[in-house]
């Protein structure tokens, strides 16, 4: 089940989903306003910016006691690279990918729909708060070979995904940019 929360705006100091329209968060009570946020200046300054800059999309989710078979439905439905497993208080528990379907599934077995997600899933995965720079993200993906890396609220509950693509485009246009401004 995806989050249901559509027209939140999360906060880039602690991920807290807030009500859109709002400017102020109700959870640390910083300013929720993009025209607030002061860019850093020079091309190692645009990696500074918090990750909520590449305006993250809405993780995927399911519960960790969904069936394997209800996970890769929704990779293939969503069109994802992963899916992120929660508990039964919504934290994240787990992450299953594209790549653990080749890797653990694909030929190995045959019921999807009686092991659960669970017992397939990257457990305890590396994750991140909307506030965090993009260079930690990237360095995090770098050094582990990760392609996605899921935000948390502060209550470790996800609210946001991270694809290395994402922040390849970011790069892509802040560069290019830079080059035609400069």
């Amino acid at each position: 089940m995806e989050s249901s929360r559509r027209d939140e705006v999360l906060c880039p100091t602690c991920g807290h989903g807030n009500m859109a329209g709002t400017d102020v968060c109700a959870d640390c009570g910083q300013s929720i306003v993009a025209d607030d946020v002061v860019p850093a200046e020079g091309d190692s300054a645009a990696l500074a910016q918090p990750l909520l800059r590449l305006h993250p999309r809405r993780p995927v989710t399911v519960d960790r006691g969904a069936s394997l078979a209800a996970a890769v439905a929704l990779l293939k439905g969503r069109n994802v690279g992963c899916v992120l497993i929660t508990g039964h208080g919504g934290e994240l528990a787990g992450i299953f990918t594209e790549r653990d379907v080749l890797y653990r599934v694909a030929g190995l077995i045959e019921d999807f729909e009686t092991i659960p997600v669970e017992s397939l899933m990257t457990p305890q995965p590396t994750a991140l708060k909307p506030s965090d720079p993009i260079s930690r993200a990237l360095h995090m993906m770098a050094i582990h070979g990760f392609r996605h890396v899921p935000l948390v609220d502060n209550d470790g509950c996800p609210v946001g995904m991270v694809s290395l693509r994402d922040i390849v485009q970011f790069m892509e246009e802040h560069f290019s940019r830079t080059v035609v401004d400069g």
